[in-house]
């Protein structure tokens, strides 16, 4: 408790105004102090067993919370000095088709599943851009992830040491419900923490770390920084474990190489041709990925088998999809273990373009007119949330995401749009008409 009273207490940036002094300035610091707590509150709550109905509809912890702050962020994001961004219009198309494609397959009475989805992803889009624009904002949300980020990895380790998912079976406890089913590899219990599977607790432990690394500027980086990989080592996912590496390969490239201007260009550049000589060379380039990706090749090569599989049924309706009709398929009925190929076979490939266009658009870099100052809290969280969803979108390719990294993913797209329109009308401000 000590250590996670310290990390609380840490204060790693250095945005200007920090004390609030102003009665106004003290309510928004309490207001956006909830809304951080309240909303990361889905992390800590097992969404499969612990679930309420209200009128009908089925609230998880997370969904609840973005469903009651998108009110009030809409309110603070037409406030005066906020700024639309084209992530803005593309966070609501990408919901909205999801929505338009649903109805057209199921039929407006099938919407209950589709609209959860498509809400959720929007509605913690929208609260992100609310509530977590300014630096102190940021700040608050940065201090309850860290703490949040050491519960849960605190819990994984609790389920290594006792071969059961604690988490899960105490939820289901309390709410009456049905526990998750551990899983095993090798033996060895895969720790799953607070989420609904090892695989979603390691890549969060793994997305978590850049935030972590741009953020500290004290010692107690490695050591957090160790902690998300602890808790990557104990869901036993590949995902997860080069999701880590990546992010950190990232930070370090970026801090050895920031006296060159042009580091990011040539790293695209060196990328895209890269990406070419695999298409060109590889038979299978998704296949040569996905088997390159894992730890077992078994799975590996059933993961192919999910890509093939899925590309058939996405060529009989590439518009709208299936939305959540089953196929009566073994493979494609039990998993298909990647996000895109997920929201093709729902709702067809506009909705996995939308989606693609949303978090590229999220990430575009900012125009520089001026130089900011390399030490800025907003480009240091900048940098680190544009980290956070490129690493979104690459694990994606072996991962499915729902529930709560659903919505996670929308905050991170969120918080990446609002230190995009900060930035960019900074810098406009800056260099003047």
């Amino acid at each position: 408790m000590a250590g996670l009273e310290a990390i609380s207490t840490a204060t790693s940036q250095d945005w200007e105004a920090s004390d609030l002094t102003s009665p106004r300035e003290a309510l928004a610091g309490r207001r956006h102090q909830f809304a951080a707590w309240f909303v990361l509150a889905g992390l800590i709550i097992p969404a499969w067993e612990a679930q309420v109905s209200i009128a009908g509809a089925k609230f998880t912890a997370g969904r609840l919370a973005v469903t009651v702050l998108v009110g009030p962020a809409l309110v603070l994001l037409t406030r005066r000095g906020r700024h639309a961004v084209t992530c803005d219009l593309l966070a609501f198309l990408t919901a909205a088709w999801m929505l338009l494609a649903a109805a057209s397959t199921a039929g407006f009475a099938a919407l209950s599943s589709p609209a959860a989805e498509s809400l959720q992803f929007l509605f913690s889009y929208v609260v992100a851009r609310g509530y977590f624009s300014s630096p102190a904002a940021l700040d608050t949300f940065v201090r309850a992830l860290k703490i949040l980020t050491v519960a849960v990895v605190l819990v994984g380790v609790a389920e290594y040491m006792t071969g059961r998912w604690i988490a899960h079976e105490a939820a289901a406890a309390i709410f009456g419900t049905s526990p998750l089913g551990s899983v095993t590899r090798g033996g060895t219990i895969r720790a799953t923490s607070t989420l609904d599977h090892p695989i979603l607790f390691g890549v969060f432990c793994a997305l978590v770390n850049p935030i972590i690394l741009l953020s500290e500027r004290t010692g107690r980086k490695l050591l957090l920084s160790l902690v998300c990989l602890l808790g990557c080592i104990l869901s036993q996912s590949s995902a997860a474990l080069m999701a880590y590496f990546l992010g950190v390969a990232a930070y370090s490239y970026d801090h050895l190489m920031r006296r060159l201007p042009g580091r990011w260009a040539i790293f695209w550049t060196v990328l895209a041709v890269a990406i070419g000589a695999l298409m060109t060379v590889a038979q299978h380039p998704i296949g040569w990925i996905i088997s390159h990706l894992t730890l077992d090749p078994e799975t590996g090569y059933y993961r192919i088998l999910i890509w093939d599989a899925a590309f058939y049924r996405i060529a009989q309706s590439p518009l709208t999809g299936f939305s959540f009709e089953l196929f009566d398929e073994n493979i494609l009925d039990s998993t298909v273990d990647c996000v895109w190929l997920v929201e093709a076979l729902r709702f067809g490939i506009p909705a996995t373009v939308l989606l693609l266009a949303t978090n590229l658009t999220a990430v575009w870099p900012v125009t520089r007119h001026v130089q900011v100052k390399s030490d800025d809290f907003q480009e240091r969280m900048n940098f680190a949330f544009t980290i956070v969803v490129l690493l979104f979108s690459f694990s994606g390719i072996t991962v499915h995401f729902w529930n709560y990294m659903w919505i996670f993913w929308g905050l991170a797209i969120g918080i990446k749009a609002s230190l995009h329109e900060s930035l960019y009308y900074r810098c406009y401000a800056t260099r003047g008409p």
